[in-house]
């Protein structure tokens, strides 16, 4: 079989489950591999679908949300190009999602079906391994972020989701540079989504993004793009997020 063109140029194979698979090992599984595009607010997947769907995201970003009993969006977490999507091995009938997964840009995913991933991790274990590992880190990471909100300053928040940020971008090659010392991010959220994450208010956030204009970490030139101008000091001022 043909290994797929687009698996040869997908720019984030590195990051992505498959990358861990050889060219040969990933073909089957590339020949019913489906690239869809989204458009900003399209959803892929409802909270309650029971939809076998499995996904690597290629580009944008989307964000896992619920809707709370008073009726309010709360944004849970960010995924990001290479994240996978879906919940293969699930036993029998699919498990409902517990979440919705909605694209915050426009987004481009490969989309499986949940079956053919599951036969190329049986017939692959370190594709399966890898998925644990995933699964794991991702675990440990939300256990960690968790212990340490309930502790972290406002300020502390605010620039651990923009070292954040500059990490995942840098990842995948999205982050901008100006040819000097300044890198150029753009925040994937609006200040309000920013403050639903991190569990504080639009106005706290913008305080905390000033507070860090003003002692020169970081210049704000306009609309959602930040600019890393002491990435030592942010990493500081992040130390308990990061």
């Amino acid at each position: 079989m043909v290994f797929g063109n687009s698996c040869k140029q997908c720019r984030v194979r590195g990051q992505a489950l498959c990358g861990v698979l050889a060219d040969e090992e990933l073909a089957p599984l590339a020949a019913c591999g489906v690239q869809r595009s989204l458009a900003r607010g399209e959803t892929l997947v409802h909270a309650g679908d029971r939809a076998p769907i499995c996904a690597n995201i290629q580009r944008g970003l989307m964000k896992i949300s619920h809707i709370n009993p008073a009726g309010q969006e709360v944004i849970v977490g960010l995924l990001w190009p290479g994240d996978f999507v879906g919940t293969p091995f699930a036993g029998g009938q699919p498990l409902p999602a517990a979440h919705d997964i909605v694209a915050l840009t426009p987004v481009s995913l490969c989309q499986f079906p949940q079956a053919r991933v599951e036969s190329t991790m049986v017939a692959h274990p370190v594709m399966e391994r890898a998925l644990l590992n995933r699964t794991l880190a991702e675990l440990g990471a939300v256990r960690t972020r968790l212990s340490r909100l309930a502790r972290a300053t406002a300020l502390t928040r605010v620039a651990g989701f923009i070292v954040e940020t500059t990490r995942r971008q840098e990842a995948v090659g999205s982050a901008a540079d100006d040819g000097e010392t300044v890198t150029t991010i753009e925040l994937p959220l609006s200040r309000g989504e920013i403050a639903d994450l991190l569990g504080l208010t639009i106005e706290t956030v913008s305080r905390q993004m000033t507070r860090l204009k003003n002692a020169g970490v970081i210049g704000l030139p306009g609309g959602r793009r930040v600019e890393i101008h002491d990435p030592d000091a942010l990493a500081e001022a992040a130390e308990e997020l990061v």
